[in-house]
């Protein structure tokens, strides 16, 4: 594939992903958050599944040893991960979210280094205190006072929750891709994700639907077809074709679209707080990832 069709699918996904929470505040004026979830994930993985049969796949049944792991994935990565960030855009803004969710790399680091034993050079920690020193920053919106008596944006805490249990699904997705295709995996943990927030739900009185208009149904679509199955695939192939690298480099334009759709269509305010915690958020996420290009550049020097 040609380097600008990779890049300009690159583009596409981080768009629709800084795109999607407007969307999602939307649909959560209409739906509980666990009933977006549910009905969202079951939809993705009918197309994923699709995909795999037009492909045919040949490992499209996941082993035994892969049902717990596929469990935990659908709890953290979907269950947990969607719930908690739909319901935080009802207390929060889609800027925080979006910039919030940019210090993804930084979290799967640090859980990486406790659970997985993956070393970490300084560089790499200097670059996740970095980043964590930017999500406080917004989250307090640089009071001291808010840090003191812990008077955080509950919107705000659960976005940085999203983070861990969004690592957590990385993690354990490692392990049963060694079995299954990305795209199986992709699947059926967004299936079992799906009946695992259905019975959350149901046993909560939280599964309903009602009709939506034609902003609301624009927007399911938008974030089933465009938020969810295109931005996988566009993703996946980016990140075979131009290499992990300078897909994270792409990454960034996620919180630039999430903030400018808050502030055109929502009257967000972006002002010195947001831009400084970006700043921050950026910085330590890019020295975490690339830590052994600057490593080389300083010893150059």
């Amino acid at each position: 594939m040609p380097q600008n069709q990779t890049y300009l699918l690159l583009s596409l996904a981080t768009i629709f992903w800084g795109i999607q929470p407007l969307c999602i505040k939307i649909l959560i004026a209409s739906w509980t958050p666990a009933s977006l979830t549910c009905l969202r994930y079951l939809l993705i993985s009918l197309i994923l599944f699709l995909i795999m049969y037009l492909r045919h796949e040949k490992k499209f049944i996941p082993p035994k040893n892969c049902i717990i792991p596929l469990l935990l994935m659908g709890l953290t990565g979907i269950a947990i991960n969607n719930v908690s960030q739909f319901t935080g855009l009802k207390y929060s803004t889609i800027t925080n979210c979006t910039l919030i969710a940019a210090t993804g790399p930084a979290v799967t680091a640090m859980l990486s280094a406790v659970f997985i034993r993956e070393r970490l050079k300084l560089l790499q920690w200097i670059g996740i205190i970095i980043s964590f020193i930017g999500v406080i920053f917004l989250i307090t919106k640089g009071s001291w006072e808010i840090l003191a008596n812990f008077q955080f944006n509950p919107g705000d805490i659960l976005f940085f929750t999203c983070q861990i249990v969004w690592a957590a699904y990385s993690i354990i997705g490692l392990r049963v891709m060694k079995h299954l295709s990305a795209i199986a995996v992709t699947a059926w943990s967004g299936l079992l994700g799906s009946i695992e927030v259905a019975l959350f739900a149901l046993c909560t009185g939280q599964l309903g639907y009602v009709n939506l208009d034609i902003a609301g149904w624009s927007s399911f679509v938008f974030v089933v077809l465009c938020g969810g199955v295109g931005s996988m695939l566009f993703w996946n192939i980016g990140v075979k074709n131009a290499g992990p690298s300078m897909a994270a480099i792409f990454s960034n334009l996620t919180p630039i679209f999430g903030m400018l759709c808050g502030a055109i269509f929502l009257s967000e305010e972006i002002g010195i707080m947001q831009i400084s915690g970006a700043l921050a958020i950026f910085v330590g996420v890019y020295i975490t990832t690339h830590s052994e290009q600057l490593k080389m550049a300083l010893h150059k020097k």
